[in-house]
């Protein structure tokens, strides 16, 4: 199992993704291998920022998805890595437009970039982030 493995997995609803890798993280002592990058680790840090993951007072909240959701956010480089990936250029997966990456939103199901002018997929179940 590897985390881009797991993430790209559109079978399982994301929340259920994300903690088999923070189970698989945790069991694992911690280390890198479960932590997510690049594509995953956007998809992942704004789903845990739309859903609060590390606000205490949220009603779902997990203490330790909020830690594997840090970890990987310092794997990324932290806020210079995060400003550095937002300022990067991706493709709209739908019209094939190139955008800044912080223009963008990431299906929850495909794990596809769309822009917001193109916004959610026809067949697709995933929520856009």
């Amino acid at each position: 199992m590897t985390s881009e493995r797991v993430m790209f997995d559109g079978s399982l609803p994301f929340r259920e993704r994300v903690r088999r890798l923070r189970d698989a993280w945790a069991e694992d002592g911690r280390g890198r291998a479960f932590l997510v990058t690049d594509t995953a680790f956007f998809a992942v840090y704004c789903w845990s920022l739309n859903h609060k993951i590390g606000d205490p007072a949220a009603p779902a909240y997990d203490a330790e998805l909020a830690e594997f959701v840090a970890a990987s956010y310092e794997l990324n480089g932290g806020p210079a890595g995060w400003n550095a990936m937002l300022n990067s250029r991706e493709i709209c997966s739908t019209c094939h437009d190139r955008y800044r990456l912080e223009n963008l939103g990431i299906c929850t199901g495909c794990m596809r970039y769309t822009c917001y002018g193109c916004g959610a997929h026809e067949r697709c179940a995933g929520e856009l982030l």
